[in-house]
C-alpha cells in the first residue's frame, strides 16, 4: 500500500497562485495536506476555503523566516519569468529577484527546521546544447540568452547541494522544467514567454502575427499540471539529485504558432509574419528526460491538448484578468 507522506503535513507553496502553483495546491489538498500559500498576488484568494494565505514579498529574508515557521515541507515555485529580450533589457532586476527568491527561502527553511524542500530551477541553467542532460550542467556556462537567470538558478541549485552536505534535512530536491505553459500563464507584455505572448496577442487581434526569428528554433514544452504532478512524485520517490522535467521532444516555433492558430478556440485566424531580424534565442533546446522516465515520471498532455486547455482558460477568464498579469511562474 502506498504511503501518503503529505497527509496532515504543514506545507508551504511559495508562489502558489502562479501557473504551477494553481495545479499543485489542489493536488496537495486532495492528499489531505495542510497548505499555506505565499505570494504577492492576492487575486485568487476566494478559490480555496481551507488554505492559509500570506501576501508577502519573499525577496525579504524576514518574510521568509516568518512563513516557513512550523512547516514540514516547502515547495519553492518562485521565479521571475522572462524572454531573451528581458535578459538583455533588465538583467540586474531579473537576476537578483531570482537569486534572492532562492537563497532566502532555503536559508529560512533550514533555520526553521523544515524537513523536506523542493527548489524549482529551470532548463535555463544549461549551456548551448541540443540535448540537455542533468550531469552536464557544470561542464559549461549558461547560454548567453539565459545568462542572468541561468546563473541565479544555478546558485540556487548549488545552495541546495551545499545544504544537503551540511544540514540535516530529511530530503532536498531540485527539478529543472522545460518551457512551462498552461492556465494562469504569465501574460505580461513586458516579460511573458513565447506561449503566453503568442496567446495574448492572437486573442487581442494582432494581424499579421509577428513572430521573432524564422520559426525554425526548437523548444521543449511541458504542461503545468504535468510539472505539478512531477513535483509530488519527486518527493514521494525521494529523488535527491537534480532532475529534468519536460516532454523530451522538440517542437519548432513554427509548429507551435500553427498549433495555437489552428485551435478550435481561435475564430479569427491571423496570418503569420516571421521576423528574422529579431533575437530568438538558441537554435535547439530539448531536455533529456531519461532519468524522469526511469522513475515513471512523464509528460501526459501533448501540445495540442495543453494549448486548447490554456486557450479555454484564457477565453473564460480574460475579462476578469484584463490588465492583471502575473510576474511569478
Amino acid at each position: 500500500m502506498k504511503i501518503n507522506i503529505f497527509k496532515n503535513k504543514k506545507i508551504l507553496v511559495a508562489g502558489g497562485t502562479g501557473m504551477v502553483g494553481q495545479q499543485l495546491v489542489p493536488k496537495l489538498l486532495k492528499l489531505k495536506a495542510n497548505v499555506t500559500i505565499a505570494s504577492l498576488d492576492d487575486s485568487k484568494l476566494n478559490k480555496y476555503n481551507n488554505v492559509d494565505f500570506y501576501q508577502k514579498d519573499l525577496i525579504n529574508i524576514n518574510n521568509c523566516l516568518e512563513i516557513t515557521k512550523d512547516k514540514d515541507i516547502v515547495f519553492n515555485l518562485l521565479g521571475v519569468t522572462g524572454s531573451p529580450k528581458i535578459n538583455n533589457t533588465n538583467p540586474g532586476s531579473f537576476m537578483m529577484s531570482n537569486l534572492y527568491c532562492a537563497v532566502n527561502l532555503l536559508y529560512a527553511s533550514q533555520k526553521n527546521n523544515v524537513r523536506r524542500y523542493m527548489y524549482t530551477s529551470t532548463y535555463g541553467v544549461y549551456g548551448e546544447s541540443s540535448i540537455m542532460k542533468e550531469d552536464s550542467v557544470w561542464k559549461t556556462f549558461p547560454s548567453e540568452h539565459d545568462k542572468y537567470a541561468g546563473w541565479a538558478k544555478r546558485m540556487g541549485e548549488l545552495q541546495v547541494e551545499a545544504y544537503r552536505k551540511e544540514f540535516n534535512f530529511e530530503s532536498l530536491h531540485v527539478i529543472r522544467p522545460a518551457n512551462i505553459y498552461g492556465p494562469h500563464i504569465n501574460l505580461n507584455p513586458k516579460n511573458s514567454m513565447v506561449i503566453g505572448s503568442l496567446i495574448r496577442r492572437i486573442i487581442e487581434g494582432e494581424n499579421p502575427l509577428k513572430v521573432w526569428g524564422d520559426g525554425s528554433n526548437i523548444r521543449d514544452f511541458i504542461y503545468s499540471e504535468d510539472v505539478a504532478e512531477a513535483m509530488i512524485q519527486v518527493i514521494e520517490k525521494n529523488i535527491n539529485i537534480p532532475i529534468n522535467i519536460g516532454s523530451g521532444k522538440g517542437t519548432s516555433i513554427k509548429n507551435l504558432v500553427e498549433t495555437i492558430v489552428s485551435s478550435k478556440y481561435i475564430k479569427n485566424k491571423p496570418s503569420i509574419l516571421f521576423d528574422n531580424s529579431q533575437p530568438s534565442g538558441d537554435k535547439i533546446r530539448i531536455l533529456d528526460t531519461s532519468l524522469a522516465n526511469k522513475h515513471g515520471i512523464s509528460c501526459n498532455k501533448n501540445l495540442k491538448e495543453g494549448i486548447d486547455l490554456t486557450l479555454g482558460w484564457y477565453l473564460s477568464e480574460k475579462d476578469s484578468i484584463k490588465g492583471k498579469y502575473n510576474y511569478f511562474a
